[in-house]
């Protein structure tokens, strides 16, 4: 459990030094803006780690190692759910071009979402729909596998067009740090990578072998 609280704690905290120490104005957009960004890239991070760790539980079974130890998937797997679920709110709250200009058209054309700003959405509505999906358990372990694919598939659209339409914006009033959108993108694709590695075989009769994706949900 301590490992999960430190990665969501070390997430806001890196938010917090990219956005309000070398740019103090930003203090008071700290509960939701710059908590929300951390909170994001945690449950981002927490859901490529459960597939990392269902990977590596996969490996050591398969080599007759103990399998037990550390956190397991189904946890990392619920901490990016409960990120999810505090992320998506305080997004919504804050949806408007004073806090994410790049998402919207200017006020002579309309003021509405841009193209890569619905693009974000679709993505992020498709991810948080997939996450629901996975929560339920009416799957099969195949089925299942082929559900995270989808949902780190559409998290990884949400958050490269973010990405794309914000920029990489490393400066003196972001601490120089790299953005967070980018550290979320490697985590999920490595993410994707294990989830990929994790696909569960399929015998000669058409019926799928053991399999450990049910130990995320």
């Amino acid at each position: 459990m301590w490992r999960i609280v430190l990665l969501f704690v070390a997430a806001i905290v890196y938010s917090a030094v990219r956005y309000v120490v070398f740019a103090p104005k930003n203090l008071a957009n700290l509960p939701t803006f710059v908590v929300n960004k951390g909170v994001s890239m945690a449950a981002a991070l927490a859901f490529s780690i459960a597939f990392v760790a269902l990977w590596r539980r996969m490996r050591r079974e398969k080599r007759g190692l103990p399998t037990s130890g550390g956190v397991e998937p189904m946890a990392w797997f619920r901490a990016g759910v409960f990120g999810v679920i505090w992320h998506v709110p305080m997004s919504l709250a804050i949806l408007e071009p004073t806090y994410f200009k790049e998402f919207f058209l200017t006020s002579d054309q309309g003021g509405r979402l841009n193209l890569k700003g619905e693009f974000v959405f679709m993505f992020g509505g498709l991810a948080a729909g997939s996450v629901y999906l996975l929560t339920r358990q009416t799957w099969s372990g195949v089925q299942r596998w082929w559900l995270s694919v989808g949902m780190m598939s559409v998290l990884f659209g949400h958050v490269a067009f973010m990405g794309s339409a914000r920029g990489l914006n490393i400066n003196a009033s972001h601490a120089y740090l790299p953005p967070m959108w980018l550290l979320s993108l490697i985590g999920i694709a490595l993410g994707l990578v294990f989830l990929l590695l994790s696909k569960p075989k399929i015998n000669p009769a058409n019926r799928p072998t053991t399999s450990h994706a049910n130990d995320i949900t």
